[in-house]
């Protein structure tokens, strides 16, 4: 059955979209019958698009739909323009786990088929009368209902609100790994008087896969060490506290979201080369301009972060995303905003937040594509915008499209770069790009 409405709702009455198999929807919408007007969708992909011309009050979806009912909702409550609807979640099968992962996405209710129609009813008024109360907008936009007089937050509060709440949901997508805060301590430690490497190896030697792949990135061509390093003491005395943090973060990254298979969606091989080349390139660019050489290379290298993490958890959706961009004329950030309502940069953003990265890092991640948009850190944000559109340039791996991004002209003005200039820069991380394959292949 066709994106199209049910039910015989009248003007003005509110709307609930229903993502359901057919003969399903069919009797939900009979049991909406003269109360709200009814939307159908037969699966999230195409809940997501019918969002986006016709916002609905609430959304009632099975459990079992095609892309999953539990994924349109975490996708939902990421989305900025969409997480204030309230989502009913409906199965045949409940089970305890099933109800607390619906709660954990944020689902406003959890309803047992079969169901009467009072039941869900009452679920639905249930969902907007919390949507009133929480002082999110309805899908009417009321705008009288703003400002001062209403109780409305001031503007600003309202927006770190929204944020919070888009961060606690990507948190909480199922299946997403805890990040472990090795990084953070390291980063401690070195900013500690009493630090020592013994100290540091005691961080890292808790998780010996990890150590032997610092290791190996270590004893990589890159850093064209004469002998070979066993010993992490070693590894910290010729490199540097903050070079081996980076390089554990860039190993912890592709150990906890790297590790999944996937068929249909983004290219995983050309994806890490992409990553790992913006990372070299971000590096070879900060030495030129005397400039946050070593923070260069893991902004570099995590700036997509927010694409695996869409690719992995959301693959129905993201496969979508993929087939927009084959025929060349569109961007990945253009087909996520039109497939998904969202995009990487905001996913991986809020995520990096979550993570308790740090301030410049989550800049990087959230504005790579819009360095205008950045309140602070925008010399880091412009340098990873320069070195994402050199590596495509390059032809470097893969960012998910065959698109070389354009390169915003005030970043140009920041760094007085020409034409000329940054051809200059191209060639120079040519050589660079020689180094990453042992990079890449230590890395796993």
């Amino acid at each position: 059955m066709p994106l199209g409405s049910g039910g015989d709702g009248k003007a003005g009455t509110r709307r609930v979209m229903v993502v359901d198999r057919e003969r399903f929807s069919d009797l939900i919408c009979k049991m909406l019958s003269g109360r709200y007007q009814s939307l159908v969708a037969v699966d999230g992909l195409q809940a997501v698009r019918a969002l986006k011309e016709t916002p609905p009050d609430v959304i009632v979806v099975e459990m079992a739909i095609p892309g999953g009912g539990l994924r349109l909702a975490e996708l939902v409550g990421m989305s900025p323009k969409f997480n204030h609807i309230p989502v009913v979640l409906t199965s045949a099968n409940p089970s305890l786990d099933i109800v607390l992962k619906a709660k954990e996405a944020g689902v406003s209710s959890y309803l047992a088929k079969p169901f009467r129609p009072s039941e869900l009813l009452s679920r639905i008024e249930q969902a907007l009368s919390e949507q009133v109360v929480s002082g999110e907008p309805s899908a009417e936009g009321s705008a009288q209902e703003s400002g001062a007089a209403s109780g409305t937050p001031e503007p600003g509060v309202a927006v770190e609100g929204a944020k919070r709440t888009i961060r606690d949901r990507v948190r909480k997508i199922d299946g997403l790994p805890v990040f472990p805060a090795t990084h953070a301590e390291i980063m401690k430690l070195a900013k500690s008087e009493n630090a020592t490497s013994e100290a540091l190896a005691e961080q890292i030697k808790m998780d010996l896969s990890l150590l032997a792949t610092i290791l190996k990135l270590v004893n990589s061509a890159y850093y064209g060490l004469r002998k070979k390093v066993d010993s992490l003491k070693v590894a910290v005395s010729l490199l540097g506290f903050e070079e081996i943090a980076n390089l554990v973060m860039s190993a912890q990254v592709f150990q906890n979201l790297g590790g999944y298979k996937n068929k249909l969606g983004l290219d995983l091989k050309g994806f890490w080369r992409h990553s790992v080349g913006t990372g070299f390139v971000a590096r070879c660019v900060a030495k030129k301009l005397q400039t946050e050489s070593e923070t260069a290379f893991l902004a570099g290298m995590l700036h997509d972060l927010g694409k695996i993490v869409l690719d992995r958890f959301f693959p129905d959706y993201y496969i979508q995303v993929m087939n927009l961009v084959k025929g060349g004329e569109m961007s990945i950030h253009q087909a996520e905003e039109e497939v998904l309502g969202l995009t990487h940069a905001e996913v991986g953003g809020q995520l990096a937040a979550e993570w308790k990265f740090s301030e410049n890092l989550q800049n990087v991640i959230m504005f790579h594509h819009a360095p205008d948009q950045a309140r602070r850190y925008q010399r880091l944000v412009g340098l990873v915008h320069l070195a994402d559109a050199i590596c495509r340039t390059l032809q470097f791996g893969s960012g998910g499209d065959m698109l070389v991004p354009q390169i915003d002209p005030a970043v140009m003005d920041r760094f007085a770069l020409t034409e000329k200039g940054l051809q200059m820069f191209a060639e120079t991380a040519k050589e660079d790009l020689e180094d990453a394959e042992s990079f890449l292949m230590a890395l796993g």
